[in-house]
């Protein structure tokens, strides 16, 4: 009986964990990491392990404010666990933007400190305007892919600041296509998303716009030379997110665009890195993936 109780926590806080948040946020940060010239690997997994820690600390205190002051999600793990367990992470996350700090990595960790302030902010604060709950997420990946490239390097390329300029704008449009989703429900908590604030054909519309505005800007920065030319293959991808909005249904839409998202960053990322020769370009090239 005593084992059951002291997993019953831990399960709790396991069960906090939410990949589809956690993955592509470490996955970014680990592509600007890759996209410098040359790479530091301790350094890289300490900004990593700093961008998760950030998220997890997120969820610790949407998990908190959801369940124990809103009452709008049933507790999965208790008020004291909660607060044990983020105590611990932000513990962690300070050593671990601490070590960063003494490695010199100073402009990483100006991107990073960040992430827990919209890590604690993002449920209590963020979470109630329109704005800020639709694009706070993707600033955090556009910060988490920044700070990496920056863990390497100490500058910020201009093709870095384009490839997250893209990412921000194109998620925060995927963001307002997954309210569209919840907008019912968001009505009933007073939760004043964007669908909640305009509907859902002018939300999808915005949505859309974001998506065109995605696509304009990777040309613009084709064109003056941020990104190289092949990185217009995007392009196209970025208008089928815009197209899907009006010829499938909000749950259909959200799907296409989500999948959509993951070959427009593999594009910009590997365009990116053909061009600067970086070092996940060298790798490839030294184990024969690229002829």
């Amino acid at each position: 009986m005593n084992i059951e109780r002291t997993s019953e926590p831990i399960k709790g806080l396991r069960a906090v964990v939410k990949p589809t948040f956690m993955l592509p946020a470490v996955g970014t940060a680990a592509a600007g990491n890759l996209l410098a010239p040359a790479i530091d690997f301790a350094i890289g997994i300490i900004h990593a392990l700093a961008v998760a820690t950030a998220l997890y600390i997120a969820h610790l205190v949407d998990e908190y404010v959801d369940a124990y002051i809103r009452n709008e999600d049933v507790p999965s793990v208790s008020k004291r666990a909660i607060g044990y367990a983020t105590a611990i992470a932000t513990a962690v996350f300070l050593v671990l933007t601490a070590r960063l700090w003494l490695i010199g990595a100073y402009t990483a960790v100006a991107t990073t400190v960040p992430l827990l302030a919209l890590a604690v902010l993002h449920a209590p604060v963020f979470d109630r305007h329109p704005v800020t709950v639709t694009v706070d997420y993707p600033i955090g990946i556009a910060l988490a892919f920044s700070g990496g490239y920056l863990a390497q390097t100490d500058v910020l390329s201009g093709g870095v600041l384009g490839i997250a300029a893209v990412l921000a704008v194109l998620l925060s449009g995927l963001k307002i296509s997954i309210d569209r989703l919840d907008r019912s429900f968001d009505q009933t908590i007073d939760k004043r998303t964007i669908p909640v604030l305009l509907g859902d054909q002018v939300s999808g519309a915005v949505a859309a716009a974001m998506h065109i505005l995605a696509a304009v800007l990777v040309s613009a920065f084709a064109v003056v030379a941020v990104f190289p030319v092949t990185a217009l293959a995007v392009v196209p991808m970025a208008l089928l997110g815009a197209a899907v909005v009006f010829c499938t249904s909000m749950d259909q839409t959200v799907r296409l665009q989500m999948l959509l998202a993951y070959p427009i960053t593999a594009t910009l990322f590997t365009t990116q890195c053909a061009a600067t020769e970086c070092t996940f370009f060298r790798y490839v090239g030294k184990v024969g993936l690229l002829g």
